[in-house]
């Protein structure tokens, strides 16, 4: 139950280490850390900002504290909102930096060359180090601002955009909304201040102009007489409203009115606890909708496009038995399997006939069992006649089938490469080769976070309720969930599979979680960590489990949130996996070439990353994540590196070479790109 700092790893909230001595020293009760953390984790910012954004402190209280114990000053917003900066610094310092360091230049010094810099995570030296490559400083001094306030003074000196401030001094507050322009959590977005052709403008009141314009139609028809066309059309629209543009709508008097976030979320924790009843599939449409997820935007589909689409992964399988469950793969590879599948396949939009499900989710639902070939059914559609949400769902579901259930169509689980090869034999035929290879680069690619390279928990508790709540979170977060409702069952799951962390109750039906654990350290898996989640409060038993080389030790009830973040911080504290060198190709569409080269720098890859578009083409030789050598027409070494940096377009393939590479450009890669990011803003000004 310690709240000592742990490192910043899955769960990706900063600022831990200051909340855990505000906590410590009782500046923030014990009882509200859970609530600072989720808060943090839904709006995408510091620990720190979560507790301005809830009221447990106020912002001078905040910034004094944290500028003490980095012995630094601190930058109000009010001040920081009314500095003026010289636009040569601005120059010196690209808006990429800024936002990626979450970090601003205020003054420069030229008779000291001292540049002055506000952060929000003053401890961070690449800050330090970023900006003194930028400008040239000989010295740089960083000040503790507010996070909010930082992102709003980049909005204001890069994009003359003062709407972030405006919002920020209004003293709103901003709980889980998010800004649709940056993705940034921006206080008060959706309470004080909407978007209006990508300005932010005052809120007026809660009715679109659409409908207001609308109303007003209507009322100026008289009854007499038939209202115009256009009339009527709008009429139609309102009326024939999709569920999620309903929940979506401002609300009216005490009309129900939730977000789609919260909508798509009930379905999700409704059908696993559905799906709880059965082993075999325990999971499966979460993680179908995990993969429509990635796919969908990876497609770059609208967001109402990829909410269609989630709604369909969700109620694919709704009224279907377990027996009678059949998947596109199944059909594609015995064709025996067809008649059960046209027999169950409609099941879900005939229970949810009387419910006004987005159109997209109707037609993934209803043709998903279409083939790219025209031979599928019900309506012998293909190529892209068929719509893109029941390709891509087809595609999902038949792929989370192979590689999650051991008693699918093959007769064993596979693994992700082996899943990709099995759907690539009915690229062209059964499946969207297009939709198909997008998935093969999801699981396979080297990306930061690849569907292949997930986490797999173990989840050890009698209750199913309690796992049921777990799964959802930990599946929502990319983990594989597996079930254990006893030790016997524990310890025959990690004879069969390796797991990356363990989260056990000490209450189990045939003992104990420490002997458990004891068993478990005396295994093939004597490393994989393990927290308890348990009602056992007893400090005596909290002794014992941390006595025992437990990870952590939860008291129930505790927030599902919170665990999943404790224990993705567990996993990222765990030693790497040693993975073979295998080579990964791409689309610079797909991946900007700044992200290619940072994955390989942070995975410390070897290879010749090759890089082509068109008659274009170049090279560059990679040593432990270094950019050693480049060549790119007549250019070579560092200005080489420059010249591909500019496409952004095209395609790249990494061939992995562990030989010796000489060092020829000298720079580190880092700065590569950020001369390379310098460059490029100087050519666009």
């Amino acid at each position: 139950m310690s709240l000592g700092a742990q490192p910043e790893q899955a769960a990706k909230i900063r600022g831990v280490a200051i909340l855990d001595r505000l906590v410590v020293e009782g500046r923030v009760s014990p009882s509200l850390y859970d609530e600072v953390l989720i808060h943090a984790q839904r709006t995408e910012s510091t620990a720190e900002e979560s507790i301005l954004q809830l009221g447990l402190m106020t912002e001078a209280e905040l910034l004094k504290y944290t500028a003490g114990l980095f012995k630094t000053r601190f930058v109000g917003s009010d001040k920081l909102a009314k500095a003026g900066v010289d636009p040569w610094l601005l120059g010196k310092v690209p808006k990429k930096l800024a936002k990626r360091l979450t970090a601003f230049p205020i003054l420069y010094d030229a008779r000291t060359r001292t540049l002055s810099v506000v952060a929000a995570d003053v401890s961070d030296d690449d800050v330090r180090q970023q900006m003194q490559f930028a400008t040239g400083a000989r010295d740089v001094k960083v000040y503790v601002a507010r996070e909010a306030a930082i992102r709003a003074a980049i909005a204001k000196h890069y994009d003359q955009n003062s709407g972030p401030f405006e919002m920020l001094l209004s003293g709103a507050s901003s709980r889980d909304v998010r800004s649709a322009r940056e993705s940034d959590p921006v206080p008060g977005w959706g309470q004080v201040f909407e978007e209006q052709d990508g300005q932010l403008v005052r809120r007026r009141r809660a009715i679109s102009l659409e409908m207001e314009q609308a109303a007003n139609q209507q009322e100026q028809v008289p009854e007499s007489e038939e209202p115009p066309p256009q009339t009527h059309a709008r009429a139609a629209v309102t009326s024939g409203r999709t569920l999620i543009e309903q929940l979506t709508a401002p609300s009216q008097g005490d009309d129900l009115a939730v977000s789609p976030d919260v909508y798509l979320e009930t379905l999700s924790v409704l059908v696993t606890l559905i799906e709880q009843l059965n082993q075999n599939t325990g999971g499966h449409s979460m993680r179908v909708a995990h993969v429509c997820k990635q796919l969908g935007e990876r497609i770059r589909l609208t967001l109402p496009q990829v909410q269609g689409i989630l709604v369909a992964a969700y109620l694919h399988d709704v009224g279907i038995s377990a027996s009678s469950h059949v998947t596109p793969f199944d059909v594609a590879h015995d064709e025996s399997s067809r008649e059960p599948a046209r027999r169950v396949y409609s099941a879900p939009s005939r229970m949810l006939e009387s419910v006004a499900l987005p159109a997209t989710a109707v037609d993934a639902l209803r043709h998903r069992f279409e083939r790219f070939d025209g031979q599928g059914f019900p309506e012998r559609l293909s190529g892209k006649q068929i719509p893109l949400g029941a390709r891509v769902l087809s595609v999902a579901e038949s792929y989370v089938e192979l590689t999650q259930n051991k008693t699918n169509i093959l007769g064993r689980r596979l693994a992700p490469e082996d899943a990709c090869d099995a759907l690539d034999q009915h690229k062209g035929t059964a499946f969207d080769p297009a939709v198909v290879d997008w998935l093969r680069h999801i699981v396979l690619g080297d990306g930061v976070e690849m569907y292949s390279a997930r986490h797999r928990v173990l989840i050890v508790d009698p209750d199913p309720e309690e796992t049921a709540v777990l799964e959802v979170q930990f599946t929502a977060q990319g983990y594989e969930v597996v079930i254990a409702r006893s030790i016997a069952d524990a310890l025959r799951a990690v004879q069969d599979e390796k797991h990356d962390v363990i989260v056990s109750e000490v209450r189990l039906t045939d003992g104990d979680g420490f002997d458990l654990l004891r068993q478990l350290r005396k295994s093939a898996q004597a490393n994989v960590p393990l927290m308890f989640l348990t009602a056992e409060r007893a400090q005596a038993s909290v002794n014992r489990g941390l006595e025992l080389g437990a990870s952590d030790y939860v008291v129930k009830p505790a927030s599902a949130a919170v665990v999943v973040a404790k224990a993705g911080r567990i996993v990222g504290e765990a030693p790497p996996k040693k993975t073979g060198a295998r080579g990964v190709s791409g689309s610079l569409q797909e991946m900007s070439l700044p992200d290619v080269i940072q994955i390989l720098a942070n995975g410390r890859k070897s290879g010749r990353l090759k890089v082509s578009n068109g008659p274009l083409s170049g090279e560059m030789m990679f040593q432990q994540g270094s950019i050693h050598d480049a060549t790119f027409g007549d250019l070579i070494g560092a200005e080489a590196v420059y010249g591909i940096l500019r496409l952004t377009e095209g395609d790249f393939a990494l061939e992995p070479d562990s030989g010796p590479v000489e060092d020829v450009i000298g720079i580190p890669t880092h700065h590569l790109l950020l001369e390379a990011m310098r460059r490029l803003d100087e050519e666009q000004r």
